[in-house]
């Protein structure tokens, strides 16, 4: 009974860090996607999220797309900003434990997933 409550506790508080963990990252989102309107006069049609290991540390990195009014072609914007390991969800840790350092590893589909919860 008492293992029961603790597993129910540890489960609660690893979901309470997911939530804080996106939370930020959306935060960090909706603030480049303001500058990248204000500095560049651009309007953001997509974006994507990626976490990196670097010889530095952990990174995310996020690439902004739009369309390039005078040319017509789409174009990008990356913003990186450090993390602490102990901030990254577990089964995202995982997947940029298997990869080369250096190596993007996709956490859109997470984010969206976070934001539609």
């Amino acid at each position: 009974m008492i293992a029961i409550a603790v597993i129910l506790l540890l489960t609660a508080a690893m979901i309470q860090g997911l939530i804080v963990f996106w939370r930020n990252i959306v935060g960090w989102i909706k603030k480049a996607v303001k500058k990248i309107k204000e500095a560049l006069g651009l309007m953001v049609d997509g974006t994507r999220t990626f976490i990196l290991q670097t010889a530095q540390g952990l990174k995310n990195r996020s690439k902004y797309y739009y369309k390039n009014q005078a040319t017509r072609e789409w174009e990008e914007v990356v913003y990186t900003k450090s993390v602490e390991e102990s901030e990254v969800p577990p089964e995202i840790l995982a997947k940029v434990r298997k990869t080369m350092a250096g190596t993007e590893v996709s956490t859109t589909e997470e984010l969206k997933l976070a934001i539609g919860a």
